[in-house]
């Protein structure tokens, strides 16, 4: 597609090869200029070009002469200079294809970002970093007191309820642990086999009256055996 437009150049002015010809003559110059940018000139018979600048043959032999000899054009009415003045990127076709290109890679980069599940991180190597990371903020050395099969075991039951084992967490099973008079693999141990998430005084609360009960029911029924003919009791006075 022809360019609507061509490039002046102010020091048409003042060239001195241009400011010699007469008056028609320059604008036989910029007439041929304006053939070109419509990019009719290279397709135009002498007699066409003739009728295009109005001119009669002899004046148009009298012309191509003249701009021979300025060097404005060849013997085939090529333009001197025209691509070195003229550029690439003037024409409208070019600048609407470099302008829809862009807009295409600016599309194709959006739909991609929106295709990642993720702009952090992407690589199997970042995420075994963090995974790694991740476990030893979890980990806990076993408690004192605490033998390392039931240590291992809790940890796997925490992780089956998908709770994280943390200090907190032990510390937490520890206070209540005491509150009850149990140890800590003792509340471990039964958190375990309860299939609970952690452990909590109240909850065995009933379960260490019923233990108590027992234990003083044995300790009477002990006494009494003694005081009705156990021989292993000793009466005051006897």
């Amino acid at each position: 597609m022809a360019n609507p437009w061509f490039r002046l150049y102010s020091e048409f002015a003042h060239d001195p090869k241009v400011q010699m010809l007469s008056e028609a003559m320059q604008r036989r110059y910029v007439m041929l200029m304006c053939l070109r940018c419509s990019e009719t000139l290279e397709t135009l018979h002498e007699t066409e070009i003739a009728f295009q600048l109005r001119l009669s043959t002899d004046e148009l032999d009298e012309t191509k002469k003249l701009f021979i000899s300025k060097n404005f054009i060849d013997k085939h009415w090529n333009l001197l200079n025209w691509d070195k003045r003229q550029f690439v990127s003037d024409s409208s076709t070019m600048r609407v294809a470099k302008h829809r290109n862009k807009k295409k890679q600016l599309s194709n980069a959006d739909e991609t970002l929106q295709k990642r599940p993720s702009n952090a991180i992407d690589t199997d190597t970042d995420k075994k970093q963090i995974q790694i990371q991740s476990n030893k903020a979890t980990v806990v050395a076993t408690p004192i007191g605490v033998s390392d099969s039931v240590w291992q075991e809790f940890i796997a039951h925490r992780k089956s309820k998908k709770a994280r084992v943390t200090q907190l967490v032990v510390d937490g099973i520890q206070k209540e642990a005491s509150i009850a008079g149990w140890s800590l693999e003792d509340a471990l141990k039964e958190t375990i086999v309860r299939n609970w998430q952690s452990f909590k005084a109240d909850w065995v609360k009933d379960e260490n009256l019923s233990k108590t009960g027992q234990m003083n029911q044995r300790v009477i029924s002990g006494l009494t055996r003694g005081l009705i003919g156990g021989g292993n009791v000793k009466l005051l006075g006897n």
